[in-house]
């Protein structure tokens, strides 16, 4: 078994979904950078072409290109899977970071847009199985979108922390407060650029703060 393989009967560390959700330029993305800033196994799907080089990342465009990072003995790196934004290609995707989580400890996967790839209604096969199993391996999953209302309820379900910037409109901070945050709208509402709002579903806490653009943590 090579060094980088984690076997599936060892114990693994605990993972965790994170849901991350705001309008654009509400700080979605440079929250979970500074969150995986250490991490050295990401898979991205880039459907924003956000995660370059200049991150760190190794951007890759076909399945045929991802597959050799994904494989168990592969060494830890950080990529970025930036295709066409199809539910099929996102798919293929989903297929592969199955793959990738299962063979180590300690992996990251990161959706940007899910609202692209998904609908409300019950997750695509691939997506509802790393959602629903991946925190078992030792996976963090941070899903991304602008309007929660339009993703699937089965990452909603499953997530351990709801971290919500700025949104677009009064709908969608209703929603927000209403069914991720258990707060009133009006704080929602009152939310400016980078700013944010975060419950943890596994402790009851709640916190509010916001994020640094500079901070590489």
């Amino acid at each position: 078994m090579s060094r980088h393989q984690t076997p599936l009967k060892q114990k693994r560390s605990d993972g965790r979904i994170e849901y991350v959700v705001g309008r654009t330029r509400s700080g979605k993305t440079t929250y979970v950078r500074q969150q995986t800033a250490s991490d050295r196994s990401v898979l991205v799907w880039d459907g924003k072409a956000e995660w370059g080089s200049q991150w760190g990342y190794k951007v890759v465009t076909s399945p045929h290109a991802l597959l050799p990072f994904v494989l168990p003995d592969a060494a830890p790196a950080r990529v970025a899977y930036r295709v066409p934004v199809t539910r099929e290609n996102f798919a293929t995707f989903c297929t592969l970071a199955w793959v990738y989580a299962r063979g180590r400890d300690r992996a990251v996967i990161i959706v940007e847009e899910l609202a692209d790839v998904t609908t409300a209604s019950k997750a695509p096969v691939g997506w509802g199985e790393i959602v629903r199993k991946s925190g078992g391996m030792g996976t963090r999953v941070y899903a991304l979108t602008q309007r929660p209302q339009e993703v699937d309820k089965t990452v909603q379900g499953n997530a351990a922390i709801f971290h919500c910037g700025m949104m677009s409109d009064s709908m969608d901070a209703k929603y927000v407060a209403l069914r991720l945050l258990n707060t009133d709208v009006k704080r929602v509402e009152a939310l400016g650029p980078l700013e944010f709002i975060e419950r943890d579903v596994r402790t009851g806490t709640t916190r509010t703060g916001k994020v640094n653009p500079k901070s590489r943590r």
